[in-house]
């Protein structure tokens, strides 16, 4: 008999459960004690309580499942036995921040273990970075993980995005944006913004607290440029999901896109202008393929 997260892993004989089904599936209601039945000495069957097995469907606790089954393998030694496949028509995959070594309760706040598994997990959807991308990648995961319960694939494709899109190098770098809010006061923005290294302060007020922040970076970086477009969506699930915004600039014909992402949504704005004034003042003729990977923003034919 073994305890696995609160539940009791227990085997028993399949005559055993002939014998006694009725008291045995009203312990099983009772108390959520899991069962391994087994024939000949090997596990033939598993009963586990419904509300259970909806629940683990539900959260797809991919790393628990692994766990569960090592403990199976303990019990049955001579089994071959493989972790479940994930069922992606149920519910969407997710990686759990433990698995990429993200665990504060036990002192892991990345690890060269979780650095290598998400590297594995990129490659499975296609992704190969070097030693090198990896790096700032698994840092911005690393901070995701800090605020999100699960890291659904879509997140770390975009953490693959936008972290090499910041290695991108660009004239300017947003360094912090703060906001004041008041019902029936116009929004204010202070931003700090890195110039070529050279980190500059800036506030300014405006009709929301987007215009504010527009603003601020538009004083603070010396560029006038014409707000064309600006959109934001939500880029991954649930109720943290990350926050897309896509901003539109234009200088007479010379028409610009940037993009960013982030948790909070004003973040994620100030980023994307400030990427897209990135594309405004870069020499034409140094700009890079728009098919380039890592791209932050990139410029538009308009």
């Amino acid at each position: 008999m073994r305890v696995y997260h609160g539940v009791v892993l227990k085997v028993i004989s399949a005559p055993e459960l002939a014998r006694n089904l009725d008291p045995i599936l009203k312990a099983l209601e009772e108390s959520g004690t899991t069962l391994i039945i087994k024939h000949h000495e090997q596990p033939a069957a598993l009963l586990v309580r419904f509300d259970a097995y909806v629940a683990m469907l539900a959260t797809m606790d991919y790393s628990g499942w692994e766990r569960w089954i090592d403990e199976v393998r303990t019990a049955f030694p001579t089994t071959v036995f493989s972790p479940p496949r994930r069922p992606k028509s149920i519910v969407p995959a997710f990686i759990d921040p433990a698995d990429i070594g993200y665990a504060p309760q036990f002192g892991q706040v990345g690890t060269s273990a979780g650095r290598r598994r998400l590297g594995e997990e990129l490659v499975t959807m296609g992704i190969q970075l070097d030693v090198q991308q990896l790096g700032p990648v698994y840092s911005l995961v690393l901070s995701l993980a800090e605020r999100k319960r699960a890291l659904y694939t879509e997140d770390l494709k975009l953490a693959v995005e936008e972290a090499l899109g910041r290695a991108t190098p660009g004239r300017f770098a947003l360094r912090d944006v703060q906001v004041n809010v008041q019902s029936g006061v116009s929004s204010t923005a202070e931003v700090s913004v890195s110039d070529d290294g050279r980190v500059k302060t800036e506030t300014a007020s405006g009709n929301g607290t987007l215009d504010a922040v527009f603003r601020a970076i538009q004083r603070v970086t010396g560029v006038q440029a014409e707000l064309e477009d600006f959109s934001l969506a939500a880029a991954t699930q649930g109720s943290d999901a990350l926050g897309e915004a896509v901003v539109t600039l234009s200088q007479g014909s010379h028409v610009v896109v940037g993009r960013a992402l982030a948790l909070d949504v004003v973040e994620a704005a100030a980023n994307a202008y400030v990427n897209a004034l990135n594309w405004l003042v870069r020499p034409q003729a140094e700009s890079p393929a728009l098919n380039a990977p890592g791209l932050s923003g990139s410029p538009s034919d308009g």
